[in-house]
């Protein structure tokens, strides 16, 4: 059962009826290959909906693994599903954009600056003092690149890790904040000073944790330890299957890899659940290329749509440029871009001097990259 849209087809529901298999199934038509990270948002999700109990999430996951795709889709369901208007006031913010650096301080007032721009534009006029502490209250806060704040670097302390940790931990736990802004009031604007608990909002903080993933690898192969490589049978693009032993975060990964990483444990405590994102699969990229709303085919067919060419691509090429894309695991699905580019730019440039247009019988042309043009284009 999916969650219905349609306000008029139907009387709204109470928050607690949008049970998380069906918050899920909404998520999941915008995130791809994050099937188990999609669990816990969902989980995360319902909570915070029904305002009983928190449900605060560290997203972990390479460049390119979706952690950005899933904070723009909660923000997609918030805007789609009638009963989830109060939760509307959703901020994404650079970690280092709440610190102060000059003077080590920790600065709550930021980012509650980036949650009154979106409440004002959720509102949709000019708010009275309980209109805008009311959304604001239900604001999901994501902080993105939390792990550029560690409280060590390259294995010297970091002051402002420490401090940005320590304020994140105390809104997370429920904090007034005085808050100093421009309300409604008697049908004039005033300067007043709110105080905006922070208890229900949901924070979700995400990050790369580049430097984790070798922490974690070097401490699983290193003579000793007892662990070991796990081998998959990976399936090529041509459809061969091989052996190799791989490593995944989520296999090894211990809470107290994130202490050793940096990260304060009474912070990663204030987490409902700490989720890693999977590495994406060639299947998963190969499905990312053909329909994702950002894909850079998508893009590029919609480029060619303008020259009256409509631009094609065989099932093996597809699989040729996710195999490239899933070899570098670093930067995940963000590699595509680069790599259809290399094969699509210099058509772009001059489709007719490519002799890769074929005529349509009912007008207009078509351009098909085959696997062959893939071959040549990355020296396969």
């Amino acid at each position: 059962m999916t969650i219905p849209h349609d306000a008029a087809a139907r009387a709204e529901r109470d928050p607690r009826d949008i049970k998380p298999a069906e918050i899920f199934k909404e998520l999941a038509k915008g995130v791809l290959g994050q099937e188990r990270a999609l669990e816990f948002v969902s989980v995360s999700v319902y909570k915070h909906a029904t305002g009983k109990v928190p449900g605060n999430l560290l997203l972990i996951g390479n460049s390119g693994t979706g952690k950005t795709t899933i904070m723009n889709n909660i923000q997609r369901l918030y805007n789609e599903v009638p009963e989830y208007r109060d939760l509307r006031a959703m901020t994404i913010i650079n970690a280092n954009l709440l610190v102060d650096s000059d003077r080590m301080e920790f600065r709550p007032d930021r980012l509650l600056q980036a949650v009154e721009q979106r409440a004002r534009s959720v509102i949709g006029h000019d708010p009275t003092a309980e209109e805008l502490r009311a959304a604001m209250e239900r604001a999901t806060i994501c902080v993105d690149e939390i792990d550029k704040m560690s409280s060590v670097v390259a294995g010297k302390p970091n002051p402002i890790g420490v401090v940005l940790q320590q304020g994140l931990l105390t809104l997370m736990e429920g904090e007034n904040v005085a808050y100093r802004t421009h309300v409604l009031e008697g049908g004039e604007e005033k300067q007043r000073t709110l105080d905006i608990s922070t208890r229900g909002m949901m924070f979700i903080c995400g990050g790369a944790f580049e430097g984790l993933y070798d922490q974690v690898y070097y401490r699983v192969t290193n003579p000793g330890s007892g662990e070991k490589l796990k081998s998959t049978a990976i399936r090529t693009a041509d459809g061969q299957v091989r052996i190799e032993a791989r490593f995944t975060l989520a296999d090894f990964f211990r809470i107290e890899d994130l202490f050793a990483y940096g990260m304060v444990p009474q912070f990663i405590a204030r987490f409902d659940n700490v989720v890693i994102l999977n590495d994406l699969t060639m299947e998963v990229l190969k499905e990312i290329l053909l329909h994702s709303y950002d894909s850079p085919f998508i893009r590029s067919k919609k480029f060619f749509e303008i020259m009256n060419i409509q631009l094609e691509i065989e099932d093996l090429a597809a699989a040729l440029i996710a195999e490239q894309a899933e070899k570098q695991t670093r930067t995940g699905a963000r590699a595509l871009r680069g790599i259809f580019g290399r094969i699509i730019n210099r058509i772009e440039f001059d489709p007719d001097g490519s002799n890769a247009l074929k005529p349509n019988p009912d007008g207009g042309r078509t351009l098909t990259v085959t696997a062959a043009m893939v071959r040549r284009a990355l020296g396969l």
